[in-house]
């Protein structure tokens, strides 16, 4: 059975009541990919036995839905997922980074003195925050906010670093 979305707009002789649901499919698609990706964080979560604090979790959630990129990686610092928005922080896919460590977003213009304070930060399994320079797939330079985690199981054990990467825009 074949259904014509556009049937009730056929006799309009506006554009623009097909294109308000076209906008509309659309932004259903984008909440359904949303909601999908934070069930997969849940998942993750579940897999591992993170012991994540509930307000900790509340606030990787609430961050996703407003465009955060997360980036997971195991304690070698290789990443092994990432959120959606992180192709269009960075313009790589998420399976094109997979695999691979955060230091492919590294250039000219990031400074090594932060890049150690990252590094050291993670060989001693604390929290970092801090401000970074990174470069896109095309080679243009961004101001990315890290706020990177260490992610422990229920046994105390280091299993993961989860890190909410931001982009900021120049005022």
């Amino acid at each position: 059975m074949n259904f014509d979305y556009y049937q009730p707009y056929r006799k309009c002789k506006s554009r623009f009541p097909a294109a308000s649901y076209e906008i509309t499919l659309l932004e259903n698609a984008q909440q359904i990919a949303k909601r999908k990706e934070e069930d997969h964080f849940r998942q993750l979560n579940h897999t591992f036995n993170w012991s994540i604090d509930k307000h900790l979790k509340a606030a990787y959630l609430k961050s996703m839905q407003l465009g955060s990129t997360l980036i997971l990686t195991d304690v070698s610092n290789t990443i092994l997922w990432t959120t959606y928005n992180f192709l269009s922080m960075t313009g790589y896919g998420p399976k094109e980074v997979i695999g691979r460590t955060p230091k492919m977003l590294q250039g000219p213009g990031t400074d090594p003195l932060i890049t150690r304070y990252i590094g050291n930060s993670i060989r001693q399994a604390q929290a970092v925050q801090t401000d970074l320079v990174n470069y896109r797939k095309n080679g243009q330079a961004y101001i990315c906010h890290l706020e990177i985690n260490p992610l422990r199981n229920s046994k105390g054990e280091l299993t993961h670093f989860l890190a909410k990467a931001v982009e900021q825009i120049a005022q």
